[in-house]
């Protein structure tokens, strides 16, 4: 389960599952082309999955990528607040590189 900042009350941090979520700057990681993939397959899978366009989807995820030690995973985890849904697309850790 996924829990937004706007949500955990005083402690403003994010959570998957219960563990915390540390934010990840896009500038810090070179996705492999296979990571493109995914997460492109992704985006659609959500967006049919719930009726939404594909644009509304990547709106919601910009700037929101976390790793949730003690997962080597990078999760793009935001909140689509047009259907009050929390959701996570991930990425394994084959598929990306922490750059700088």
């Amino acid at each position: 389960m996924f829990i937004p900042e706007s949500m955990c009350g005083c402690s403003a941090e994010t959570k998957l599952n219960n563990r915390e979520a540390k934010k990840v700057s896009l500038f810090e990681v070179k996705f492999s082309k296979k990571a493109m993939i995914l997460i492109g397959m992704g985006i659609k899978k959500q967006a049919a999955k719930h009726g939404l366009p594909e644009g509304i989807i990547k709106e919601h995820m910009k700037g929101n990528l976390y790793m949730a030690p003690p997962s080597k995973h990078l999760y793009f985890l935001f909140h689509v607040p047009e259907i009050d849904a929390d959701m996570h697309i991930s990425i394994p850790p084959c598929h990306f590189d922490f750059i700088g």
